[in-house]
């Protein structure tokens, strides 16, 4: 269980101590909401590489159990500026995958972390839409072409390069990492 509150008592203690306190900007507040609202599903996780007290990094595991990628371990960094809920926090997919909407450096195509992005949007939204990509790949809005032409004209093919490229194969010239759990 993540202590969210922890953040806030370290400041108290470091307060009475006679220790300067660092002011939370308003994202950080709201991320600490965000996260600790967090409806995650059980092929789901968070971490926080740079320590609990730095809410602004985090990372996202998702291990679908349906799907072209069942049994995949996808690993997602956020990075959320100072701003946030007002611009979208930055995502990329640190493992590397065959997807039409992950591209090979880990760019992400998910529209509300671009032209839909609103406010009143969550980190849980966020992990909403990245659970769905690999549940529903979008070949109409890919990143990746050549994912999205073999999953557009032949669905059975693209089911085995996911498969090759999980196993830490090769497709199309690029080799992939084997990622299954």
């Amino acid at each position: 269980m993540i202590k969210l509150f922890s953040v806030k008592q370290k400041q108290k203690e470091d307060n009475a101590k006679g220790r300067p306190v660092k002011k939370q900007s308003a994202g950080e507040l709201r991320v600490q909401k965000d996260i600790s609202e967090l409806n995650l599903a059980k092929t789901t996780t968070i971490s926080f590489p740079d320590g609990q007290d730095n809410l602004l990094s985090l990372e996202i595991t998702i291990r679908p159990d349906e799907g072209h990628y069942q049994g995949g371990i996808f690993t997602f960094s956020f990075q959320i500026s100072q701003v946030y809920p007002h611009e979208a926090p930055k995502v990329k997919c640190k493992t590397k995958v065959y997807h039409p909407n992950i591209d090979m450096e880990g760019n992400v195509c998910l529209n509300i972390l671009r032209e839909d992005w609103k406010p009143v949007l969550s980190i849980n939204s966020i992990i909403y839409g990245l659970q769905y990509l690999f549940l529903d790949p979008n070949p109409d809005d890919p990143l990746n072409h050549e994912a999205a032409e073999v999953l557009r004209d032949n669905p059975r093919q693209f089911e085995q390069y996911v498969r090759r490229s999980m196993a830490g194969g090769y497709v199309g010239g690029h080799h992939f990492p084997r990622c299954i759990g």
